[in-house]
């Protein structure tokens, strides 16, 4: 008809403007009246769809009208009631399950959504365990953290050395001279002041001090320097017998670390 050609000549012409971009096709009445408002804008030669080799019940636009999902009314009176009722209950209402079927059902998604959970926890933890590992010390360290070390009898500037978490320890016993010297130097001469007495306890007699120097890591030498305690040969820094800095380029005294003396000859390491 006139509407199908003209419909076929609009289809043929190029776009040659912004209206023919943009803005809307041209209204077909053949649609309008025959489909609804709705398919106004349709082309007629889109709708021709044949169906005599096959029933298409749900084919928009030559299905049956109770069977076609659209809405010829206006919206405000738009419900759901245009389906048919028969069509509704065949196709798309499901039967209505007993009540036994669905406790079973859901025992089964339980299960189901157990077991799935589980495996997931299961795979988790092989995923993460070896990220968490590579942070963990070796267990060589875990069971020298903390450490008990028989010392036994020391003689006046003897020094024994006890290795705790991979660092030398001195244990390092004191003559009377030294422990006068180390008491009477006021804390105006120190470069890190602290007294001998807030560096050991226990056992005052016997310093006890990481073997480390503060300034580039250097292991000390005992009985040297100019103070008479620890020397480190490097870069010159020299200790008292209490492991303060007196002289050099180290800018702290020698580390004491955790201890405590569990008898007269065993000293405990660690916290």
């Amino acid at each position: 008809s006139s509407s199908s050609a003209a419909s076929d000549v609009y289809k043929r012409q190029p776009v040659n403007s912004w209206s023919d971009e943009f803005l809307k096709p041209p209204v077909s009445k053949e649609m309008e009246g025959k489909y609804g408002r709705y398919a106004k804008y349709s082309d007629p030669a889109l709708s021709k769809v044949d169906t005599t080799e096959e029933v298409v019940l749900n084919t928009y636009p030559e299905g049956t009208k109770q069977g076609r999902i659209e809405v010829t009314r206006p919206l405000k009176e738009f419900d759901a009631c245009m389906w048919d009722e028969k069509f509704f209950r065949k196709n798309i209402l499901k039967p209505k399950i007993p009540d036994s079927q669905m406790d079973k059902g859901r025992v089964t998604d339980y299960a189901l959504n157990s077991v799935l959970l589980g495996f997931a926890i299961y795979i988790a933890r092989y995923v993460l365990l070896p990220v968490w590992y590579v942070g963990q010390p070796r267990m060589s360290m875990v069971a020298m953290m903390n450490i008990e070390a028989e010392i036994g009898e020391m003689e006046d500037k003897q020094c024994k050395t006890v290795v705790w978490r991979g660092k030398p320890i001195y244990v390092y016993k004191r003559s009377a001279k030294q422990m006068k010297d180390v008491q009477d130097v006021p804390m105006s001469q120190l470069k890190h002041p602290e007294t001998d007495e807030s560096r050991f306890t226990g056992k005052m007699d016997h310093a006890v001090v990481i073997a480390i120097c503060t300034h580039l890591g250097c292991i000390p030498i005992p009985n040297d320097g100019l103070f008479g305690g620890f020397f480190c040969p490097c870069h010159g820094s020299h200790y008292d017998a209490s492991g303060r800095i007196r002289q050099g380029p180290a800018p702290l005294n020698l580390e004491v670390p955790p201890y405590k003396w569990i008898s007269d000859s065993a000293v405990y390491l660690g916290k």
